[in-house]
């Protein structure tokens, strides 16, 4: 025991003498700056001209191959979107194997195998190699292209062009470049149903035919397999694929707008606006700025202890994330964005705050801790990445595709350690463009217009140029005159009538519904119930589990899920009481309000207030009830839950909806309704 208090006190005492030395007013000095070494890959070139880079690791029993032919950026004109269903039939079987067959072989040997048209990638067990690389090879030289798989492929891809169609997010995705590019650019142009309809299993084949090809193309294998023995695997199956390049293409040349401008797209049900600041960057890795640009672009946005997100998200709470990202394209100019999604009301808001936070980063010398820490978060993921030996050989090919120097990733993190305060306001204010700034806001014009008019940059207005959601000029959305003589009361009386007439409508004392959707987690349902006593019960289901019920009766309300019971209260049960009310038409009508009419979705409406949270939507030629939106509190920020009702159909003598659908996350979900019955299948246990 005593030898042991003595070997602590001396540990203490060594600890002491050693903390003593260390000098606290200085400083600590940096080490020599790491270099990554990357090695050499094994490589070797085939006769039709790809190249082929092997990494040796053998730490584990795997082996990957990625395939990238180096095919440069396709505008595809009035047939857009042959090259998505082209890649999107490529690698599901073969012309000497059903895609059955093929899909089971590679789930059998526990391989991963994807081909599209610029390439692809494998990964299996070293010890299944050639039987893997052999189908790769067969999926990328022997596509199955039948109008069967075509017409398959087609459907898909135009049925997800039309779920976003009243999607700010997805409309938000094709327009930005749209705009910045013009459609008539590979970066801008996008696919239409018109386009995709045009395509033919001939075109798909042209394709393939086109720029399927070697020449230029560069073949990356890595781990459990040597430099010998890839060339002779590779020899084996590649060596019938003859040579060939894609044809060379230039492209229209994109400039920025000659001054600072908003191009604004409505979208009537958006919750929230889609914000974006663009301009033409031009940068690309081989010039003398690319290492400054990039610690710019992250101290701007490009991390999560940026300018953008600490103003947008840490100070303001305008929203959940803001960054930015600064291309470096070497087949045209790249672009620099800076985005976020803001809620409607703080638009004109978040536009000035992204604007100041570009002029701070031009005009104001970086703080010497932020663009320390920045370099650090940078060449942290930098070095770790540098780990992976597969990294090693796509590095050796972005060093040919970009015409690099040999020693690029070697000297990368000295390079970025270099860049200076002074380097990052210079490349600012040649990359981010506060003077010739397009403004792209995507989003609900009845929402953001008003403040927007009235919003200044610097002190001075900025003028708004309107599109539709294909990117095409339009007038500003107009404000719709509300015909002499109509209220509230009149707008609810032409629902009634719309959907029955106040008999028929008297009748209906209660009513159950049962909507489902189909999911890959199986049918999602909503069993909902209600009363004239206002008693409300909305339980979802999937697979035929509850995962979560909520009920209001009496006054009271709570929700039900994952075996727990919470009592609702405040805002909460203020949402439930208001989602309780039956048939509001009738028994609210003195309490609404008549505030407005607007294009929704193509139609002309009438708006209705209900309470601070809750408006609905009638159409002003056929009276029905079109959609509502909820607003409702979730981590300090409101957000609006809009439903779309559709496709009404008579039950009993009144008119229900039968398609009740929601935009979630991006997304538009639509429920059908199953089984609906007017006063049956309702009792006092569906609300206890």
């Amino acid at each position: 025991m005593k030898k042991r208090i003595l070997f602590i006190m001396a540990f203490v005492v060594a600890t002491a003498m050693t903390t003593a030395q260390i000098d606290r007013s200085k400083a600590p000095t940096s080490g020599p700056t790491p270099e990554i070494n990357m090695g050499e890959p094994y490589t070797f070139t085939l006769k039709n001209g790809m190249q082929v880079l092997v990494v040796t690791d053998s730490k584990l029993p795997t082996v990957n191959f990625s395939l990238n032919l180096n095919t440069p950026p396709i505008y595809e004109g009035d047939k857009a979107g042959v090259q998505s269903l082209t890649g999107s039939i490529m690698g599901k079987g073969t012309k000497t194997m059903s895609k059955e067959k093929f899909n089971e072989e590679v789930d059998f040997l526990g391989a991963f195998l994807s081909v599209n048209t610029n390439g692809g990638y494998m990964s299996t067990l070293s010890k299944y190699k050639e039987q893997v690389f052999k189908m790769f090879v067969d999926a990328a030289l022997n596509p199955n292209f039948t109008q069967e798989e075509l017409d398959f492929e087609r459907d898909q891809l135009i049925a997800n062009l039309k779920s976003g169609d009243n999607s700010a997010a997805a409309i938000a995705g094709k327009v930005r470049n749209a705009l910045v590019y013009g459609k008539n650019h590979p970066a801008g142009e996008f696919a239409t149903e018109e386009t995709i309809n045009s395509v033919t299993v001939e075109d798909l084949e042209q394709f393939y035919r086109t720029y399927f090809v070697p020449s230029k193309g560069y073949l990356v294998i890595s781990g459990d397999i040597t430099g010998k023995e890839a060339k002779k695997l590779v020899n084996k199956y590649l060596n019938t694929w003859i040579a060939g390049s894609a044809p060379d293409v230039s492209y229209p040349e994109a400039k920025d707008v000659p001054y600072t401008v908003i191009n604004f797209v409505d979208v009537p049900n958006a919750v929230q606006t889609e914000l974006a600041v663009m301009n033409i960057a031009g940068l690309k890795m081989n010039d003398p700025d690319y290492y400054a640009a990039t610690v710019a672009n992250s101290i701007l946005g490009g991390s999560f202890n940026s300018y953008l997100n600490a103003n947008l998200r840490e100070d303001k709470g305008y929203t959940y994330g803001a960054g930015s990202g600064l291309g470096s394209n070497r087949y045209y100019k790249s672009s620099f964005r800076a985005s976020a999604k803001v809620r409607n009301e703080v638009t004109d808001s978040a536009v000035v705050e992204v604007m100041k936070e570009m002029q701070r980063i031009r005009n104001t010398y970086v703080d010497d801790d932020m663009l320390s820490n920045a370099k650090a978060q940078f060449l942290g993921d930098f070095i770790m990445s540098s780990e992976d030996k597969e990294i090693v050989a796509d590095r050796a090919i972005t060093i040919k595709t970009n015409n690099l120097p040999a020693d690029f990733y070697k000297n990368f993190i000295a390079n970025i350690n270099a860049v200076t305060k002074e380097d990052v306001k210079r490349v600012a204010n040649k990359y981010f463009k506060t003077d010739q700034a397009r403004i792209i806001l995507v989003g609900k014009a009845s929402d953001i217009l008003e403040n927007l008019d009235k919003m200044t940059v610097d002190g001075k207005p900025v003028p708004i140029k309107f599109f539709d959601k294909n990117a095409n000029p339009t007038e500003r959305p107009s404000g719709i005159e509300i015909p002499k003589g109509v209220t509230a009361q009149t707008v609810l009386e032409s629902y009634v009538a719309a959907i029955g007439g106040k008999d028929a409508v008297a009748k209906v004392k209660s009513t159950s519904s049962r909507a489902t959707l189909d999911s890959p987690m199986g049918e999602v349902a909503i069993i909902e119930k209600r009363d004239i006593n206002n008693r409300w019960s909305l339980d979802v289901t999937m697979g035929g589990k509850s995962m979560s019920k909520q009920i209001y009766a009496n006054g009271k309300g709570k929700v039900v899920a994952q075996g727990r019971t919470i009592d609702t209260a405040g805002d909460d049960l203020d949402a439930q009481q208001s989602e309780a009310t039956f048939m509001p038409e009738v028994t609210m009508a003195a309490k609404a309000q008549l505030v407005g009419a607007e294009m929704k979705d193509g139609k002309k409406v009438y708006v209705i207030q209900w309470s601070p949270s809750k408006k609905s939507f009638y159409d002003m030629e056929t009276g029905l009830l079109t959609s509502s939106e909820t607003t409702i509190k979730q981590q300090g920020q409101e957000i609006i839950q809009a439903v779309n009702y559709s496709n009404y159909k008579e039950v009993k003598g009144v008119k229900f909806p039968m398609t009740l659908s929601q935009n979630m996350m991006g997304q538009d979900v639509s429920f059908e309704v199953k089984e609906l019955k007017v006063n049956e299948g309702v009792s006092d246990a569906d609300f206890k």
